[in-house]
C-alpha cells in the first residue's frame, strides 16, 4: 500500500482528478483548486495513512460550500473518465451561505453537463437568485403548508 509503485499510482490519479478540480474551480471562482496528499502516521493506530487535503485555504462559509460543489462535480467527471461507478447527482444544503452569482455559475456549469450531472439544492426562496427562479428548475417546493411527507403534529 505504501510502495513506490503504489504511490506513483496515487499521484497519477490525484493529477488526473486535479485537472477536473482546477478546471471546475477556475470556472466557478476564478481560482484553481487542487487536491494534495501526505503520508502520515495515524495517531490512534500508529499506522501509515494517506491524508488528502485541498490546497485552497479560503475558510469563509460560502466559499467552503463552493469548494465542496467544485470537488463533487470534479469527482463525477473524473470517475466517468476512469470508469468508476458513481452517483450522477449532487445533493447539497447550506446554499444560502453562497452568493447568488455563485449559484448561477453552478447552475450554468451543471446545465452544460445535464446528461451527466443532476444538481439538487435545498434553498430558501428569498435566497434564490432571480436568474434561477424559472419553474423548470424546481422539482419540489416545500412550505409550512406543503410538507414533504405530509406529517402533521396533532
Amino acid at each position: 500500500l505504501f510502495s513506490d509503485d503504489f504511490e506513483l499510482e496515487v499521484q497519477s490519479q490525484v493529477n488526473k482528478f486535479n485537472k477536473y478540480f482546477s478546471t471546475v474551480s477556475q470556472e466557478l471562482y476564478g481560482e484553481q483548486y487542487a487536491l494534495k496528499y501526505d503520508i502520515v502516521t495515524a495517531s490512534k493506530t500508529g499506522k501509515k495513512i494517506y491524508k488528502f487535503s485541498s490546497f485552497n485555504t479560503n475558510f469563509s462559509s460560502g466559499k467552503k460550500q463552493g469548494e465542496i460543489v467544485c470537488f463533487d462535480i470534479a469527482y463525477i467527471l473524473f470517475a466517468d473518465e476512469e470508469n468508476i461507478p458513481c452517483f450522477h447527482f449532487l445533493l447539497n444544503d447550506k446554499k444560502e451561505l453562497m452568493h447568488g452569482n455563485q449559484l448561477v455559475r453552478i447552475a450554468n456549469l451543471v446545465e452544460r453537463y445535464k446528461s451527466q450531472i443532476q444538481y439538487v439544492a435545498s434553498i430558501l426562496k428569498d435566497k434564490l437568485p432571480k436568474e434561477l427562479s424559472d419553474e423548470k428548475n424546481f422539482i419540489v417546493k416545500l412550505s409550512q403548508e406543503n410538507k414533504l411527507f405530509r406529517i402533521e403534529n396533532n
